[in-house]
């Protein structure tokens, strides 16, 4: 069902929820006292009836109504209903729940909640409708008993109420129900929608957050559905702008306090305040951990201090960072973990190339495949996420990239052959000169120590940098 539909479905629903239906089961009693032949209906229209309320002014008498063949008009009846086109009617006297009007003599029910757009009309409002004509549509049939028509003059009402209304006209009305999309708002007969979108500049997740039923509410009018007789309402455009001088108050590098509002996979959005909001994305989180959803560290409703990072009050974003207002642990991070320090952990993430290795409650590591014991590299993947490692050793430690890297013990077993020894004189062996000691070549090309600055994403490629740091959707 698409939102124009639903919309359509409960546009009406909030009009009949405006005004009280009268029951079928009511209006043969009514009807039948105007069933008989011209005479008796006439004598009839002229009783006042004693269920009926008693008006202060004098109930005008309804015009003599001519003799009717009921069979002959039904069919006139029907191809009105199904055609949706009106008959002209004549209001013939007050009875309990509306008002009887006859249709070329046969006598048809109006019920108050049909007779205006009002859901309680006043009592001179009915009898003002006495001998006066009028067009209405069919509301309702009973082919067994042909003498029970129920009609409407809602719809034709609510077409000539349009007719008051103009883009851009701010109205006034009452909040008569909602859905998860908006709120309907009754503008004296004609329901107007107000998309949950346009109801306040805040973010809100459904109108019941900001509305109640029986509010009174400003709008202004957005567009308007003739055919449908729907009204399209804005509230927002009447309010304040959040915005207006926010650049000024969120300066980057301030911070604030706020409330997290929402969470999803790649932020967290906190309201620094009404109708201002600002995202943490996941990457600004922590400085050590790999936070795979929000949810690890916030909960919605949870008040937090962030940091400006960047704001554009013309865009009406912000970007907050959280991690800047914790420690940083890279600051100490050689001081607590040295070349060669052996260490254990749990793993966090296994990726194709190496596992993410918690090693502190505020520092992930990555042992590259090739750092783990030979025993272990023929496997496709040996650890899974929760597996706890032993015999580890930090091996590089790169504080201003953000980058520690691990390795197992005794990963370079195998990597070197064994010692032999002085090797037996080959004899002269020309220009090539003598041959140095075994002890003093290995000096010449052994390798320094590494001095360049290695970090995790040098390791990894675009695709796992992606699944590991996350990326905005």
């Amino acid at each position: 069902m698409t939102d124009e539909q639903q919309v359509e479905i409960a546009s009406e629903a909030a009009v009949e929820a405006t005004a009280t239906a009268t029951p079928v089961a009511e209006v043969p009693a009514a009807i039948a006292q105007e069933a008989a032949p011209v005479a008796a209906s006439t004598q009839e229209a002229t009783t006042p009836q004693s269920d009926a309320p008693q008006a202060e002014a004098a109930v005008p008498e309804a015009p003599k109504q001519p003799e009717y063949d009921v069979e002959q008009l039904y069919p006139e009846i029907v191809a009105a209903k199904n055609g949706k086109t009106t008959l002209e009617v004549t209001g013939l006297r007050r009875v309990r729940g509306g008002i009887l009007v006859g249709y070329k003599g046969m006598p048809l029910f109006l019920p108050t909640s049909h007779l205006s757009l009002k859901a309680n009309p006043s009592e001179n409002e009915l009898l003002g409708l006495i001998q006066q004509t009028f067009p209405v549509h069919v509301h309702e049939l009973n082919d067994e008993d042909k003498t029970k028509v129920i009609v409407t003059r809602r719809k034709i009402l609510r077409v000539d109420h349009m007719k008051d209304f103009q883009v851009g006209q701010i109205v006034e009305g009452k909040v008569v129900s909602f859905t998860d999309f908006g709120a309907f708002v009754n503008l004296g007969g004609v329901d107007g929608m107000v998309h949950v979108s346009a109801i306040s500049r805040r973010r809100i997740n459904h109108p019941s957050e900001v509305l109640k039923k029986g509010d009174t509410v400003r709008a202004v009018i957005k567009d308007i559905n003739e055919s449908g007789q729907r009204l399209s309402l804005s509230m927002r455009e009447l309010e304040a702008d959040p915005w207006q001088g926010a650049a000024a108050e969120f300066t980057p590098g301030s911070r604030h306090k706020g409330k997290v509002k929402s969470l999803t996979a790649f932020g967290v959005y906190v309201e620094l305040k009404a109708g201002v909001e600002g995202l943490v994305h996941i990457s600004e989180m922590s400085w050590a951990r790999r936070i795979k959803h929000p949810s690890e560290i916030f909960q919605a409703g949870q008040e937090i201090e962030v940091q400006v990072l960047e704001i554009s009050e013309e865009k009406q974003k912000v970007s907050l960072g959280y991690k800047q207002t914790q420690p940083n642990p890279w600051a100490t991070i050689a001081e607590r973990f040295k070349v060669g320090d052996k260490i254990e952990g749990v793993v966090r993430e296994a990726i194709e190339r190496g596992v993410v290795v918690n090693i502190a409650d505020d520092i992930d590591a990555f042992m590259p495949k090739g750092k783990m014991h030979p025993s272990l590299r023929g496997k496709a993947q040996p650890f899974q996420v929760g597996d706890k490692i032993e015999g580890l050793f930090v091996m590089d430690v790169v504080p201003d990239n953000h980058s520690l890297i691990l390795g197992m013990e005794g990963f370079d077993q195998g990597a070197n052959k064994p010692e032999r020894g002085d090797r037996p004189e080959r004899g002269d062996r020309g220009e090539r000169g003598e041959r140095r000691p075994r002890q003093q070549q290995q000096e010449q090309v052994a390798i320094p120590e590494q001095k360049q600055e290695v970090s995790l994403a040098d390791l990894l490629s675009d695709d796992e940098k992606r699944k590991l740091f996350g990326s905005e959707n």
